[in-house]
């Protein structure tokens, strides 16, 4: 019975249904499926979703249905991860920068990340560098993700840069960008770590980040 209603959670989740996507979330927890697995049939969902959009079978409007049922069942699917003791690879901070209110990239990011094993705290849109910083600080994050959109708002991702070494953490915390108005050309100007072109090529450069922080650690 679990298997078919993973396959209908699947169905919801593309087809930007969100209320039944959380319906069929709550029926799986209670059947006894544990929250990973259920996880791992979002990102599945997610990796469909981008696949359509690529071969023009979908557009923005679809997307931002997926992008809103996915983020309103992470609500259910976090706590859930939480009681299970699942063990985090890492944390990670995710938001739009300050002056854009794009969400859906963002939100299918958060959701493969998390898919992956990773603790993720989406601050939303519009995010000051401040905030970032002190986001970061106060939850000991490995990586700060800022998103822009706008070309009118990838000013403020040298901003966030610079607010992560005024707080005094940048050199233990990763910065990474990502969204449409950005490319791998901006990574030195931002004064970032990496550029993730989508969802799937964030987390192999956090991976990647992470295990270089990780073997500098044991170095010293």
């Amino acid at each position: 019975m679990s298997k078919e209603m993973l396959q209908e959670l699947e169905e919801a989740l593309v087809a930007g249904e969100r209320d039944k996507a959380r319906t069929t979330i709550g029926r799986i927890l209670a059947d006894g499926t544990s929250a990973q697995n259920i996880m791992e049939v979002m990102v599945s969902a997610m990796g469909a979703v981008g696949r359509k959009y690529e071969c023009h079978e979908y557009f923005l409007p679809d997307l931002i249905l997926s992008g809103q049922a996915l983020k309103a069942c992470m609500q259910d699917i976090l706590p859930q991860l939480a009681k299970e003791g699942q063990h985090f690879r890492g944390k990670i901070i995710l938001g739009a920068v300050q002056g854009d209110v794009h969400d859906i990239g963002k939100s299918i990011v958060a959701s493969v990340l998390a898919g992956t094993g990773y603790e993720v705290f989406d601050l939303g849109v519009d995010v000051a560098p401040k905030v970032f910083a002190q986001k970061a600080q106060e939850l000991n994050a490995d990586v700060v993700g800022a998103s822009s959109y706008m070309t009118t708002t990838t000013a403020q991702l040298p901003k966030v840069n610079e607010a992560l070494k005024a707080a005094g953490i940048r050199d233990r915390v990763k910065f990474i960008i990502g969204g449409a108005a950005t490319a791998e050309s901006y990574v030195s100007w931002a004064g970032a770590d990496g550029w993730g072109e989508n969802a799937w090529a964030a987390v192999d450069l956090i991976n990647n980040l992470l295990e270089k922080k990780a073997g500098k650690e044991d170095i010293v």
